[in-house]
């Protein structure tokens, strides 16, 4: 678990509050002892001072002189000092702490460094341990006696008792720093509280940013640098939402784009995807995230790209065949560099799709062919017999017929191209209006042999019906669905021989569905003829399809009604086998017509 920040300020505080009281004690408590080592010398010093002015006196001089120990023992119980007398030549002849008696067998003084320092000047002075009454003493001395010192006065006081003195005055030191660092103590903490406030709620609003949450702002009334932090974090918590409301409009509007776009940095690494180009590339990940150029498999388009970088030029509607998802197909390229602060920053490129375009162009460029060729045939046959008979040939009534009929008949198979072609291009378009309802497939049937009857009488074809009773109706427009059966029973009759031929039409349900098959015992189709029959003038045998009055388009006419009505349509075949033709249609669920 991560400290508070108040915690740690306070412990940072209390720590640097806790040295200072510590450094002040020590120091204090030097500077303490050098004062009362300086007052009590200067007050040894003055006591001094005092008694060699008292001594210059006949009368003073002549006491000590006559009983120097008593003399230094009653001014020693006067001052509570230790006084001494100590003779030109070093000898102790008075000492207020010493016994009479016990002053002969105290070696000489007249080395020691206060009594130099009388004698050698006017003042000497030394602290150190007293060898002869076993303790710590500050010593100072002078000369007595004028003009000629005849001895010298010292005085002496334990440091000791400095030392006691020192100990109380520490007491009450200590004890004012104990209180001081106390009352700084719980300063300190209320200051690191209401300081790391502001900072926890600050901490507090970034976690929710961090989480998408941008409710709120943080008080900023401070004039300090906590209320500089929390205005910074409000700005920056509103370029965040608008910078987040813009990528979710840039999202929105890529997601949008049906074309891919692919967006490329300087290094040519790709930094965008929108849906569209992750699709076709099959790539996942989020729509800005960086990725390897060759991610996109494509070396043609790579190729491209990479070009497009080293000329840092744009490029405008190159079509190229990239390999997608979908296989190969034709795109239509456009890019334009990205310029920042004058320095090449990438390229945006654009992947417009237009293969069903190009397919739609070359399936128009061979529809006109296809019908500009079916309609030449018939009319260079009708204008051929029609100069035939008008260079005499009419006046001959046995070919002039013959020519006649030809001329009917390639009429006939011109007004039913027209109208083939006419009725192709409204069901493709939309514009049929169906009618749709439940639809018994019999009377269809029975409706639609009525009319083919004679083409079946004339080739003695065999035609069998089979469904079941009880089959239920299909939803469908019977008139469109008429078209559907008719042109299968036509081009079964066609592709039969004479005299053996024979055209089975079977229904039975499945599922949800009815199924019908037209089966017949003809020609065949061979197998790689199988996947364009149903493509616009496609023929297996061409020559026996416009001799037979076929126009080309009927079974592409049957596929677009069957699939408008939510059907299937297959075809299976071997050649010299027959053919049969598979088409499901929805079961009717109820039996009112709707339109649509």
């Amino acid at each position: 678990m991560q400290a508070r920040v108040s915690f740690r300020l306070g412990a940072v505080f209390g720590v640097i509050v806790f040295l200072t009281v510590i450094v002040s004690y020590l120091t204090l408590g030097r500077q303490l002892r050098e004062v009362l080592q300086t007052g009590i010398g200067m007050e040894l010093k003055r006591e001094l001072a005092l008694n060699r002015e008292m001594l210059k006196g006949g009368a003073a001089r002549a006491d000590v002189e006559a009983d120097p120990d008593g003399w230094a023992d009653r001014i020693g119980s006067i001052l509570d000092l230790r006084v001494t007398l100590i003779a030109i030549d070093g000898r102790v002849i008075g000492d207020s702490y010493i016994d009479r008696d016990k002053l002969s067998r105290i070696e000489n003084h007249g080395m020691r460094p206060e009594v130099k320092g009388a004698l050698s000047g006017s003042f000497g002075e030394n602290a150190r341990y007293s060898r002869t009454i076993k303790e710590q003493m500050l010593y100072m001395a002078v000369p007595v006696g004028s003009p000629r010192p005849f001895a010298v006065l010292r005085f002496a006081k334990p440091l000791y008792d400095i030392r006691l003195f020192e100990a109380g005055v520490r007491k009450g030191i200590e004890r004012g720093l104990f209180f001081a660092l106390l009352f700084s103590l719980v300063v300190v903490l209320l200051t690191a509280f209401f300081i790391a406030r502001p900072l926890r709620r600050i901490a507090e609003t970034a976690e929710k940013r961090v989480h998408g949450d941008f409710s709120g702002i943080i008080p900023s009334h401070r004039r300090d640098e906590i209320g500089m932090l929390a205005r910074a974090c409000n700005f920056m918590s509103e370029e965040i939402r608008k910078m987040s409301r813009s990528e979710e409009w840039y999202r929105a509007v890529f997601s949008g784009i049906r074309e891919a776009i692919v967006v490329t940095d300087a290094a040519c690494d790709i930094i965008l995807l929108n849906p569209s180009a992750s699709r076709m590339f099959r790539l996942s990940g989020a729509m800005f995230q960086s990725r390897p150029l060759t991610m996109l498999g494509d070396s043609g388009l790579c190729a491209l790209i990479e070009g497009v970088h080293r000329s840092r030029t744009a490029v405008l509607k190159e079509e190229l065949a990239v390999m997608t998802v979908k296989g190969v197909r034709t795109m239509q390229v456009s890019s334009m560099p990205v310029v920042r602060d004058g320095e090449f920053d990438g390229s945006v490129f654009v992947l417009n799709d237009i293969t069903r375009l190009r397919n739609l162009e070359r399936i128009r460029r061979d529809f006109v062919s296809s019908v500009s060729h079916e309609l030449r045939t018939p009319l260079t046959s009708i204008r051929g017999y029609a100069e035939t008979l008008l260079d005499g040939a009419m006046n001959d009534p046995e070919h002039a017929q013959a020519f006649l009929r030809i001329i009917l008949q390639e009429s006939e198979q011109l007004t039913a191209l027209v109208n083939d072609v006419l009725d192709l291009s409204k069901i493709e378009s939309g514009r049929i209006e169906y009618t749709y309802g439940p639809v018994d497939l019999s009377r269809v049937v029975e409706h639609s042999m009525e009319m083919l009857r004679p083409a079946f009488e004339k080739k003695e074809v065999k035609f069998e019906l089979s469904i079941p009773p009880g089959l239920p109706p299909v939803q469908a427009d019977e008139a469109y669905l008429g078209i559907v059966i008719r042109n299968l029973l036509d081009n079964a009759v066609k592709y039969v021989d004479a005299g053996t031929g024979k055209v089975r039409f079977r229904a039975f349900r499945t599922g949800d569905s009815v199924q019908f098959d037209v089966e017949d015992n003809g020609s065949g189709i061979a197998h790689q003829d199988l996947e364009r029959i149903f493509e616009r003038f496609y023929r297996v045998d061409k020559a026996r399809s416009r001799q037979l009055g076929g126009t080309g388009l009927g079974l592409s006419i049957v596929k677009h009604i069957v699939l408008s009505h939510k059907g299937d349509i297959k075809v299976r075949s071997r050649l010299n086998r027959g053919s049969t033709f598979s088409v499901t249609l929805p079961m009717a669920t109820d039996f009112s017509n709707t339109r649509t």
